[in-house]
């Protein structure tokens, strides 16, 4: 499917719709005998431990029956054959994994037998772990990754290695897709050769990192984490970040790197629950070619287990200060080293670093350096007409937040930076109202704006007659993310903390003009999408929405025919009320087209549809004293007959809280 979309606008939940889990090869009763892991779930027990841990068993499981491929599908296919190298991983007898990759002119890698394995016409370096330490045989468990670096599509393969008279083929167990998030886009300036130890120079091996190993750490953008179990197969995989994400501890006797949100599969990690050896390789692809192979056992610390110094002494300081800079760390994975094979002129080829991956989350050091100005960009994923004059548009933040370390809060708006356009020389900002739910934020980093177009601005043309209909190079659809404030929704204070059930009012109107529906929009999401536990609700839900035409009338459909069951099933004992409010003068006619749209409106006591002005509907606020709270939200003349309206009915006016806008 990545080749059919254009980079930067893919959809990062294809992360785990993509994400083709390996089939057993074996009987896994240890594994559902412990009752961790339901039948027809692919999780062996080392992966289950820790989706229990970080809490995304839900999430795996729902996409567990489905991810894995036991031969290659043909969508996968074509992507193998064009690329110069095939990254693999060998599961040796003693628990070792060796990470090894294979290089040749493109075409030496090619899908065969339907897909059942892939053909290697080409030969390890000589001076690589695996062939000197004998895994290069019949049988070796064996994973592989083939990647497109410049298109970031990627797909993973287990299997077993088999020699042929061709040289060397993988016999295909496994086969599932992977997104392409953190990998670096390189472009191949050159192919080449493996000249092994003839010309290159002879491979070295010692039991710690050097000085030297510790520089190409640090320049390092990518590398290729193999893991494995004899039970499970062998895995191999990438990890990537900004430059220097890596780092060497305590004189060389650790290797460490920050672990990013992901798909919540922990396939990887899961690997070294049950065997902790893991290998990682290192190659310096934009200069020497050099390779770096570092084995030993790995071990995972948690943010707060290195926050409290609950981790060995050797690397208190060093992981407090990785963890420092690294704020959108969920852990961070260390590898105790016990071999590093230092391999020179390991790739034959020349590559050229194009572009880092937008996902890779800022360290503090490029902040605090002005190396780069902010923490996240917010890249537009897809755009869908709400109205003939209102679009939404999703977002995803890049990188993808840590979970918790960014908060959004129902009703509150969003500040976005345009570097598309700007105004003396700085990104235009604007401001809106989020109109989706904060869960789907907190759980996948995305959000929602609605947004009406305003023929004579500056940034709604671009919006409606650009952005939405992909007129723009990649690089227009990313903007600047500064952040989520404000408070005006019935389920915050003034100071922005949630309300609990006591200090929420008992009656809630809303005054919506227009586009100044948006507020309650978010309001009536949040109050669905809160936690059962947490949840606070009214006892009513009143809105009085108005508008001239119905073709302008955005989330129309959603008011009239989704919101009132989606209210009904977390909350019941709220009574929501819709006062379509329609000031054109043809407004009867515009009444009438709903009723004979809009199947069993007729009748329905939740939904009135009433002509004429905002200020004669006073009776449809029968509420008194202080148990209500209201809110307006729209063009200032509306405004001004909602304050009216309130005035009117008699209630407090310290109890009505405004938002205005200009059109």
């Amino acid at each position: 499917i990545w080749a059919w979309l254009k980079p930067g606008f893919f959809t990062p939940n294809f992360c785990a719709l993509s994400e083709l889990r390996r089939a057993p090869r074996i009987s896994r009763r240890s594994v559902h005998g412990c009752a961790l892991v339901h039948p027809g779930q692919p999780w062996h027990l080392g992966e289950r431990t820790l989706q229990l841990q970080q809490k995304t068993v839900a999430s795996s499981d729902e996409m567990g029956p489905r991810i894995y491929h036991k031969v290659i599908p043909e969508s996968y296919q074509d992507m193998i054959s064009p690329q110069p190298h095939f990254m693999a991983s060998f599961l040796g007898e003693d628990g070792r994994v060796w990470p090894s990759a294979f290089f040749a002119p493109p075409g030496f890698a090619l899908p065969q037998h339907g897909g059942r394995q892939i053909q290697l016409n080409a030969q390890l370096d000589p001076r690589d772990g695996a062939a000197v330490n004998g895994l290069v045989k019949n049988g070796t468990l064996m994973g592989g990754v083939t990647i497109d670096f410049m298109s970031r599509r990627r797909n993973r393969f287990n299997g077993q290695l088999e020699l042929n008279g061709s040289g060397n083929a993988m016999k295909i167990l496994q086969a599932f897709g992977n997104c392409p998030k953190y990998i670096t886009r390189r472009r191949l300036r050159r192919t080449g050769q493996n000249l092994g130890g003839v010309t290159a120079g002879e491979a070295q091996q010692y039991q710690q990192l050097s000085s030297e190993d510790a520089a190409l750490l640090e320049k390092t953008d990518m590398m290729y984490l193999g893991t494995g179990h004899p039970e499970h197969g062998a895995d191999m995989n990438i990890r990537g970040g900004q430059a220097g994400f890596m780092r060497s501890l305590a004189d060389g006797q650790f290797l460490a790197w920050p672990d990013y949100v992901g798909n919540g599969f922990y396939m990887s990690l899961g690997n070294t629950k049950l065997n902790p050896q893991a290998g990682v390789l290192v190659v310096d692809w934009d200069d020497t070619g050099r390779g770096l192979q570092i084995l030993g056992k790995t071990e995972t610390y948690e943010r707060e287990e290195i926050q409290q110094g609950q981790v060995p002494a050797a690397l208190v300081p060093g992981l407090q200060a990785m963890l420092e800079d690294e704020p959108q760390a969920l852990r961070l994975v260390v590898i105790k080293v016990e071999i590093v094979r230092s391999i020179p002129q390991y790739c034959p080829h020349q590559y050229e670093k194009v572009e880092l991956s937008p996902y890779n989350p800022t360290p503090m050091r490029e902040l605090k350096s002005g190396a780069k100005s902010h923490e996240f960009d917010a890249r537009v994923q897809w755009a869908k007409p709400e109205s003939e004059d209102v679009i939404t548009f999703e977002f995803q933040l890049a990188p993808i937040p840590r979970p918790g370390s960014l908060k959004l809060k129902a009703g509150q708006h969003v500040r976005l930076g345009i570097p598309a356009l700007s105004k003396d020389g700085m990104p235009v900002e604007r401001t809106w109202t989020v109109t989706s739910e904060p869960s789907w934020f907190h759980e996948h980093g995305r959000f929602q704006i609605s947004v009406q177009h305003k023929k004579d601005g500056l940034v709604t043309p671009f919006l409606h007659q650009k952005l939405a209909l992909n007129k723009v190079e990649e690089s227009e659809s990313v903007f600047i993310f500064h952040g989520f404030s404000g408070e005006f929704s019935p389920l915050l204070e003034p100071s922005g903390e949630y309300r609990l059930q006591k200090q929420l009012p008992k009656h809630i109107v809303f005054f919506a003009g227009g586009i100044g529906v948006t507020p309650a929009i978010a309001a009536l999401k949040g109050i669905i999408d809160q936690p059962g536990e947490e949840r606070a609700v009214p006892e009513s839900f009143t809105l009085f929405y108005s508008f001239r035409d119905l073709r302008n009338a955005a989330f129309l459909g959603y008011l009239l025919k989704q919101v009132q069951g989606d209210l009904q099933a977390v909350a019941p004992e709220t009574k929501l009320k819709v006062v379509i409010n329609i000031t054109n003068k043809d407004a009867k006619m515009m009444i009438d087209q709903l009723h004979a749209s809009v199947k069993a409106l007729t009748g329905r006591q939740d939904v009135l549809l009433l002509p004429g002005r905002l200020e004669s509907f006073k009776e449809h606020l029968p509420f008194t004293g202080n148990d209500v709270e209201g809110f307006v939200c729209g063009p200032a003349a509306f405004e001004q007959a909602a304050l009216g309206l309130w005035s009117a009915a008699g209630l407090p006016a310290g109890k009505l809280r405004t938002e205005s806008f200009a059109y």
